[in-house]
């Protein structure tokens, strides 16, 4: 593969916190290239404003629905109290009562 060769120029007081970095890392060609695809397959500002208008879109669309408190929602069958009695079983089951 060929090889392209770049400089850059750091100030030594300024990017201090920079050149620390670099030195930390076994491969600063590689810590430079990890941290520039980082930074450029960021979704951008644009993108999340773009997704945060949707959101709104959605919630603004959203209807609330309301539904009348009830004690305890059992049908005519008394699935509820046949699936709790169920799951009663099932837990002694496995916690070995």
């Amino acid at each position: 593969m060929p090889t392209v060769r770049i400089s850059a120029s750091l100030d030594a007081v300024k990017d201090a916190r920079l050149l620390r970095w670099l030195d930390e890392q076994s491969n600063a060609s590689e810590a430079i290239r990890k941290a520039l695809y980082a930074y450029i397959d960021r979704p951008s500002h644009s993108d999340l404003s773009a997704r945060l208008e949707q959101l709104l879109e959605m919630v603004q669309k959203m209807k609330v629905v309301e539904v009348p408190e009830v004690e305890e929602a059992q049908t005519e069958e008394g699935e509820p109290a046949k699936a709790r009695r169920g799951l009663d079983a099932m837990k002694r089951r496995f916690s070995g009562e």
